[in-house]
């Protein structure tokens, strides 16, 4: 049994996540915190850390992206958790509030909100070797002096789930006086942590009147100059904050750190301070924070007169910052952005929308792609400059080089910090950004050495980017990649955009064979395989190792090409011996599946668990599966556990949510809903559709959280939103339901309809209740009777329901025949009541001949299926009518069935019976009961059948 590797030590673990929360629901909304989170994201992704940016959030999807940041925090970890919004004191302790919040009392805040200790508690027991928690947090108390309309909702919201109003008016004014605006002094535990606060504790600090609150500027403003230690960067923000508000606020730090730290350190590899970089694969492979997508992704195509370029903006950012301009853009060039952006009208729409807060974002990002002067992709080759506009030759003096990157003079001498070049008048130099980073604005600064010792300053910004071509369709496990990479699942949701922004990549960089690579497989997710096949081969002919891999999938699977297992074989075991680890689990399915070669699940082992040493996740979540289905080894829970987590922790999506099920079921493992909801909720904050379904029935149903109707309903209405057509249904039997606050049945139907083209279990037999009882649509039985006909199959209840319709004549003529089907194939599905249903029609000869022997089996039948106190009334009170004689002629009829040949059906407790009696019981273990034949009997007998 091979061992699980530990997680590479020398790839960087820098990871923070980042909240920002404006569009309050039911509190005073604020204007600032989701343009500070974007902000900040922005200046960490810039600094090498991976960045899980929440915006506008409610309290599972805080809890969800604090589950996924805890995730990704390892031994040695870097980690930093910023958060802006309102923040309450209540009791010496902080919460953060999501915008969700609804509270009618002081218990309600804390159930509906989060325990800002709580973040601090994790990142403390991780392991990291440091952590950095900075709170913008210290506003206003949103309970003091609450807007009317807002204390309205909440009362309405508690009134209807069946508190007084009295309670409610009680409970706002206890909320407003229990709870202050300025956060509490908070503890940093054993670790190296710091905590930054905007403010003193107790205090109050300003949102700012510009873009940004003056405490999230002064971090930006200093995180972006590189070299510079943590407690000085922080020395220069409490002063910023002080000067941008005329010293009104001071901001407050509380340190236990012991050893330095740097945003942007002085390094000759960058790699080493960037994750996801180092091991492949070891990487959410989400999507940039939102500025970098939108900055990337609008510098790609807003030169181009390309339709189908603006369409797949607005797809993939649909709340980006260009969405009016790429609407517009889009109607100019004859098309129609509504249908893009258009909403189902069968989701109910439980968020707060951004509003005018898109008009400061925008003005950011427009702002930060002004200053682009010389704007250079990572990885694609030098691009040409000027360095000054000196009309004669002269010396330049270089004070600050860049850090991202390599200025060079047209003979090829680097312009390093402290050099001296002699620059002609007019030249023109090359900047070519390093293999490493995340890209970033900088400046080389110096002076021009005039005549007579004069000088003059010279400053030229450069700007290091990721193209939008490796944003959206970078492979993880590609060797050469330049940024992290974009998982597959995330580039099936965006392979519009991966397709627009790769095919402009090659036309500008015709000779960057790994924008052909990248191109091919964002056709291949979108199944246009010839030009897929097209790019590949030109890749694997260019020598691109990673494009064997997938050249090699495509001849596996006959997509485009034909279908050539030696040929798939050969591009795997040559990828595989230039070190590609895709190409390991390549093979490894190979032999996995036995196509071309003898199926054999000890080499395909073999190969998963070299892919594995390397890191490749992949290959760790399939040996996870080895061990839990027991391929070819030993049945071992325990070990498909730890390599499941192994993978999960390395941000593998379907080891989170195989991890998930295994504790939620108890599948060899002892079942704990806490892990459960843990591993859902990863996969929920990445925005896996089933993920955030599976999350929602945990908290409707209280499986390792308290039971919240409202988050299960959030969490339905965005999975249905990604597509998940048990989303619908969830939410559809929910809106059916009668639930207070979501007693809608006309939007039920809706979403059950929704459900049924999905092809979603069930879905037609909750539609069929409403058209049987005429909620949220016209009553009609004859549409309930065809709903429950086509749900009845593999669904022994439908059956019975089904039977239920078939015999009502309530605006339709009784099937009493049909019914008795129904109810037959229900009964025979395991269902008691369908059984109890039956034997009365069979005892009354309705839809069936008469015949009382089979009606008494069928009571006893029902009665074997169920301990149900109810159930077992109504049977009894239907034989009481029932002769001895016929107790003992159903008993005989059941032996007979059974096999135990209890003689002739003559209704005579003769000695045979009695010894077929004994028989039949004692294979199922007990002792026949003394004296008459009772139901209770027949029903040992109905369960031996």
């Amino acid at each position: 049994m091979a061992g699980i590797p530990a997680m590479s030590q020398d790839s960087a673990s820098r990871v923070a996540l980042v909240i920002g929360n404006s569009a309050y629901q039911n509190v005073e909304a604020l204007p600032n915190p989701a343009n500070d989170a974007r902000l900040i994201a922005e200046k960490l992704w810039e600094s090498g850390f991976e960045v899980i940016e929440s915006i506008d959030a409610d309290r599972e999807t805080m809890l969800a992206d604090l589950a996924t940041f805890r995730s990704r925090l390892r031994e040695g970890s870097e980690a930093l958790f910023f958060y802006a919004g309102h923040g309450v004191q209540v009791g010496g302790r902080n919460y953060l509030l999501p915008v969700s919040v609804i509270p009618s009392s002081v218990d309600d805040l804390r159930t509906q909100s989060v325990d800002a200790q709580l973040f601090v508690d994790i990142m403390g027991g991780s392991g990291a070797r440091l952590n950095i928690i900075l709170l913008d947090a210290c506003r206003n108390n949103p309970f003091a002096g609450m807007e009317t309309e807002d204390a309205d909702e909440i009362a309405t919201r508690a009134i209807t789930i069946g508190q007084s109003r009295e309670e409610v008016q009680r409970g706002l004014v206890l909320l407003s006086e229990a709870s202050s605006g300025g956060l509490a002094e908070m503890t940093a535990g054993d670790s190296e942590t710091m905590i930054s606060f905007a403010t003193a504790p107790g205090a109050v600090a300003y949102d700012g009147v510009g873009q940004h609150s003056p405490y999230t500027e002064s971090i930006a403003e200093s995180i972006d100059e590189p070299g510079i230690e943590l407690a000085e960067l922080f020395r220069r923000v409490r002063g910023g904050v002080r000067e941008r508000t005329e010293g009104q606020q001071i901001a407050w730090t509380t340190s236990t750190l012991e050893n330095p730290f740097y945003f942007k350190p002085d390094t000759d590899d960058l790699r080493t301070s960037t994750t996801g970089l180092g091991t492949e694969g070891d990487t959410l492979g989400a999507l940039p924070p939102q500025r970098i997508v939108d900055r990337v992704f609008w510098r790609s195509i807003q030169g181009t007169e390309r339709l189908d370029a603006f369409e797949a903006y607005l797809k993939t950012s649909p709340d980006g910052a260009f969405v009016e301009d790429a609407a517009a853009k889009v109607v100019a060039l004859g098309g129609n952005p509504g249908a893009i952006l258009a909403v189902d009208p069968a989701l109910p729409d439980l968020q707060q929308q951004a509003g005018d807060r898109q008009t400061s974002y925008k003005a950011d990002v427009v702002d930060r792609l002004a200053r682009s002067q010389n704007a250079v992709p990572i990885g694609v080759g030098p691009f040409e400059i000027a360095l000054t506009d000196q009309t004669s030759d002269g010396w330049v003096h270089v004070s600050r080089a860049p850090r991202l990157g390599a200025v060079r003079s047209a003979d090829g001498a680097a312009f390093d910090q402290g050099s001296v070049h002699y620059v002609r008048a007019g030249e023109i130099s090359e900047f070519q950004p390093h293999i490493g980073s995340n890209g970033g604005l900088e400046a080389l600064e110096g002076q021009v050495l005039g005549a007579g010792g004069a000088t003059e300053p010279v400053q030229v910004s450069v700007e290091s980017y990721v193209d939008a071509c490796d944003m959206l369709a970078g492979n993880p496990y590609d060797g050469k990649r330049v940024t992290a990479g974009t998982r597959q699942f995330i580039l099936d949701r965006n392979f519009d955009g991966a397709i627009v922004t790769c095919e402009l990549a090659v036309e500008r960089h015709p000779d960057v064979v790994r924008f052909w690579a990248q191109l091919a497989r964002a056709y291949r997710a979108a199944g246009r395989y010839e030009e897929a096949r097209d790019w590949q081969v030109k890749a694997v002919e260019a020598g691109y190792v990673n494009a064997m891999v997938y050249l090699g999938q495509m001849h596996l699977d006959g997509q485009a090409v034909a279908q050539d297992f030696a040929r798939a074989y050969d591009l795997f075991e040559s990828a595989a011996a230039e070190g590609d680890t895709a190409a390991l689990t390549a093979l490894a399915w190979v032999h996995r599946a036995g196509v071309g070669v003898p199926q054999d699940y000890a080499v395909a082992r073999k190969f998963y668990e070299r892919g594995a040493a390397r890191g490749n996740d992949w290959a760790m979540t399939n040996l996870g599966e080895f061990y839990q289905k027991g391929f070819g080894v030993e049945r071992n829970p325990q070990e498909a556990e730890r390599w499941y987590i192994q993978a999960a922790k390395s941000g593998e999506l379907t080891a989170q949510t195989r991890l998930a099920r295994m504790y939620q079921d108890g599948d060899g493992i002892p079942r704990d809903f806490d892990q459960a909801r843990f591993w859902f909720e990863t996969a929920a904050s990445r925005k896996v559709p089933n993920g955030m379904t599976r999350l929602g029935i945990m908290y409707e149903q209280g499986q390792g959280v308290p039971t919240d109707i409202e988050a299960a309903a959030r969490l339905y209405v965005r999975a249905a939103q990604e597509g998940d057509g048990e989303a619908y249904f969830r939410l559809g039997k929910l809106y059916a339901s009668k639930t207070p606050l979501f007693d809608d049945p006309s939007r039920a139907a809706l979403l059950l309809e929704r459900a049924i083209t999905e092809r979603v279990y069930g879905a037609e037999r909750e539609l069929a209740k409403l058209y049987e009882s005429g909620r949220g649509v016209q009553k009609d039985m004859s549409k309930a009777r065809e709903l429950y006909s086509v749900a009845a199959e593999g669904n022994p209840w439908a059956a019975r329901d089904a039977g239920r319709a078939f015999a009502s004549n309530d605006g339709v003529t009784a099937d009493f025949a049909s019914a008795a089907t129904w109810y037959r194939q229900a009964a025979e599905g395991g269902v008691p009541w369908a059984a109890l249903d039956l034997a009365k029609m069979t005892e009354a000869g309705r839809g069936v001949v008469q015949d009382r022997t089979e009606a008494l089996a069928l009571y006893a039948k029902a009665l074997s299926l169920s301990d149900d106190e109810n159930l077992a009334r109504l049977v009894g009170d239907a034989v009481a009518n029932y002769s001895q004689s016929e107790f003992v002629t159903a008993a005989q009829v059941m032996l007979t069935q059974a096999g135990k040949q209890p003689g002739v059906a003559d209704g005579q407790l003769g000695a045979g019976t009695r010894r077929a009696l004994n028989e039949a019981f004692a294979d199922q273990g007990v002792d026949l009961p003394a004296g008459a034949i009772t139901i209770e009997i027949l029903a040992v007998l109905a369960a031996l059948n």
